[in-house]
């Protein structure tokens, strides 16, 4: 697995993990880290986890997979 591949699937990861935490955080100014239920950090580790596989997984992708997502 090249460095490239691995940079860009923890990069789409993160970004999809803080979606939901930046949501919910940002629908109330008294709201904290402390507030924000188990069922939105589950969410958000499962989006940040889906994106990190999808990207990576389309990168590594046989050239016959690559190629006909690409057309």
């Amino acid at each position: 697995m090249s460095i490239q591949f691995l940079a860009k699937g923890i990069y789409a990861g993160v970004v999809a993990f803080l979606g939901p935490i930046v949501v919910v955080l940002l629908a109330d100014d008294k709201l904290g880290f402390g507030d924000v239920s188990l069922g939105i950090w589950f969410s958000a580790l499962l989006f940040g986890i889906i994106a990190f596989g999808g990207v990576v997984g389309l990168q590594e992708a046989p050239a016959t997979v690559a190629t006909s997502i690409r057309e």
